[in-house]
């Protein structure tokens, strides 16, 4: 498995530098937006940046820790040390308060401060990652699983799981394929 250094420069709203407290799961998302590359997604969130906390203009938050491209690639967006915001929401599954806790219930906290996210990249709008997105995807979590020491049944989740978020698509409306997913773990 090759992972190549894409790291995103600190800030606000991508990148906050923000230690994780643990590393308890792993979330699954696409990209949503029909085939982007990883490098694409890269410099989406790079450029969330250029925002201004300061004005009246809602801001968004938004990253990931890796991005997988449509050939296979990796891109290690933010150590996987480091907090991204790839699952905080307003309200959470009662599955994700159940496993997540405090995580989903303290209002000055969030899934994203213990979980590792992973975006997909996909060629059209069904959401179907590519068969080399999808191995690249399995020999991501596997070995982050192992490094980790997660059980990948009860510690990779999809976005969808935390948020109710419809998010990766293709595997909120093929839940058997998201099965052969974990089980291929």
């Amino acid at each position: 498995m090759n992972v190549t250094e894409a790291l995103l420069s600190k800030n606000i709203f991508s990148r906050p530098g923000k230690p994780l407290d643990d590393v308890m799961a792993i979330v699954v998302h696409y990209v949503g937006k029909p085939g982007q590359t990883a490098q694409q997604v890269r410099e989406y969130f790079e450029s969330l940046k250029t925002q201004n906390a300061a004005d009246k203009q809602p801001d968004r938050s938004a990253s990931a820790h890796y991005a997988i491209g449509l050939a296979g690639s990796i891109l290690r967006l933010i150590p996987e040390a480091e907090k991204a915001y790839h699952c905080g929401a307003a309200g959470y599954t009662p599955e994700a308060r159940a496993f997540f806790g405090n995580y989903c219930t303290d209002p000055n906290s969030s899934p994203n401060r213990v979980t590792i996210g992973i975006e997909l990249c996909h060629p059209d709008d069904g959401g179907q990652p590519t068969p080399a997105t999808e191995t690249a995807a399995l020999d991501l979590v596997r070995d982050l699983c192992w490094r980790h020491e997660l059980d990948p049944r009860t510690a990779v989740w999809r976005h969808y799981d935390i948020t109710a978020k419809h998010c990766p698509l293709w595997y909120i409306d093929h839940p058997d394929e998201w099965e052969r997913f974990i089980s291929l773990i």
